[in-house]
């Protein structure tokens, strides 16, 4: 097992299919064999900052996948996730799925006698090593597989238990007795010529990148059963000492700068630290559980714009005029740490979905005022790099802030599209998106909303200063009254109607 594909977050190749290709999703490793459909849907979000966000939905029919279906119950899907979050360790990605396998599988006598499946596997620093064991009510009991990874060195160790059983099905194979068992293993690991043939395929479907230094086996069989062991070793091809120096040997004629290309490779692998993988399957509770966890580094988004520029630059032409694509990628960033994905593979219907969101990019656009702007290189590259006869579904919705929000103008000249919202116009089957590259956006302050202001930054101050004065308010007058109350009231003396001596003066005290 190796980890290798894992690189697609960062290789610019990649990065350009995760944006914009339609010809497969950025997943882990799922690809759907003879394809005879697909849809695809974009949204594109346009902000006030002109920052874009990208969401893709895509669902892909294949007649293989259907074939399936007697096997596998409607509404039954195998779903899987993805997303980053950042913690202590640096940048993790995670990929889950659970799996409960149908009832309606277990009819098959081979798939119900298998009593358990685990893998795991880590990666730390350039090393990956990892282990698979099989266990089941076979013939085949029991099968593991012990394997490890290093710049320089492929090593898989796998070893079986076999009982002989010459019961049907297997009564005809060569599980049925120590006899056939022999007459197979020695036309074939036993047979030097099979092995050397089997290791030149091997290098021949690996470019030569991959040179099988060791191809072997043994086999210790009683009369009812055997331990077999096969032992494989590759290492790096030619005088290369690593397999990315085979690599870059096989790729030196073909560019001009061998040296940075090594370079961009070089820094693709060090963006991932570490990685851990299971999956375990349980024939007592029926299910599947897969997890794997990707730790890259912290700053990812900004090496890997840094790499895509670098890789760009080793493509860009210095001296004549370069496709409007590759200076579009040229001045773009990309954000990838905030992306997620789901998939979903149902075998009853023959489909594959999958949806992914989050991603941003920060495009160059073209203004004809600071609140009025066009972005033509994005939907250029996207009709660049979309297979001919492949419709899309394109969706450019306005975003907003607390302050303003983007407004979706179809210039005259432009398709009108076939479904507009208030704040969104839908293309349908579109098959060149480069028509609409002179779509407008506007950037207009939001309508006042009374709701909007109270809930806002302002509204808060405000309402924090109403609210201190009318407290204010309301304590000024507790106080007045309060002093009212505390006041010494004179006493009433009697009203004089006629002539008389007056009252004595009071007597001060000393």
């Amino acid at each position: 097992m190796t980890f290798a594909f894992r690189m697609r977050y960062v290789s610019v190749f990649l990065v350009i299919v995760a944006l914009f290709s339609m010809t497969s999703p950025l997943g882990h490793g799922v690809v759907s064999p003879s394809v005879s459909a697909q849809h695809d849907a974009l949204v594109f979000t346009v902000n006030p900052d002109k920052s874009v966000g990208i969401d893709w939905n895509t669902t892909t029919y294949s007649s293989i996948l259907q074939n399936q279906s007697s096997v596998v119950p409607a509404g039954n899907p195998i779903r899987y996730s993805s997303s980053f979050a950042q913690q202590s360790s640096g940048l993790v990605e995670t990929t889950t799925f659970q799996y409960t396998v149908p009832q309606q599988v277990y009819t098959n006598l081979v798939f119900n006698s298998i009593n358990s499946i685990n893998l795991t596997a880590s990666k730390t620093g350039q090393t990956e090593q990892g282990s698979l064991t099989f266990n089941s009510n076979l013939p085949l009991q029991q099968l593991t597989i012990l394997f490890t990874v290093t710049p320089s060195e492929v090593n898989a160790n796998a070893t079986s238990q076999i009982i002989f059983s010459s019961y049907s099905p297997y009564n005809e194979t060569p599980f049925a007795n120590e006899t056939i068992w022999n007459t197979t293993w020695n036309k074939t690991f036993g047979n030097q010529t099979f092995t050397d043939t089997l290791a030149s395929q091997i290098q021949n479907s690996t470019a030569q990148i991959l040179y099988v230094k060791n191809l072997n086996g043994t086999n210790t069989p009683t009369t009812s059963s055997t331990t077999a062991f096969v032992k494989f070793i590759a290492v790096p091809g030619g005088a290369a000492t690593s397999f990315l120096a085979a690599f870059e040997n096989i790729v030196n004629p073909f560019t001009k700068n061998p040296t940075a290309l090594d370079n961009v490779i070089q820094s693709v692998q060090n963006l991932v630290t570490g990685e851990t993988v299971s999956l375990t399957y349980s024939h007592a509770t029926t299910v599947v559980n897969f997890k794997s966890t990707i730790t890259l580094v912290s700053d990812l988004d900004a090496q890997i714009n840094s790499i895509k520029n670098q890789y760009l630059q080793l493509i860009l032409n210095k001296t004549g005029p370069n496709p409007p694509q590759d200076k579009f990628l040229n001045s773009t960033t990309v954000t990838l740490s905030k992306s997620s994905m789901t998939s979903d593979i149902d075998l009853n219907t023959g489909t594959y979905t999958s949806s992914l969101s989050g991603t941003m990019i920060n495009p160059e656009v073209n203004a004809t005022s600071n609140n009025n702007f066009t972005i033509p290189g994005l939907f250029q590259t996207v009709g660049s790099s979309q297979p001919h006869g492949s419709g899309l579904n394109i969706t450019l919705a306005g975003g907003s802030d607390s302050n303003n929000l983007v407004k979706v103008v179809v210039p005259t000249g432009t398709q009108l599209p076939s479904i507009t919202t208030s704040s969104s116009a839908t293309w349908l089957n579109v098959q060149n998106a480069s028509e609409l590259m002179n779509v407008q956006f506007q950037i207009q302050p939001k309508p006042f909303s009374l709701i909007t202001f109270l809930t806002s930054t302002t509204g808060f101050v405000i309402e924090g200063i109403v609210a201190a004065l009318v407290i204010a308010g309301i304590a000024l007058a507790i106080k007045r009254k309060r002093t009212r109350t505390s006041m010494p009231v004179a006493p009433s003396r009697p009203t004089t109607t006629g002539f008389g001596p007056s009252p004595a003066p009071t007597q001060q005290l000393s």
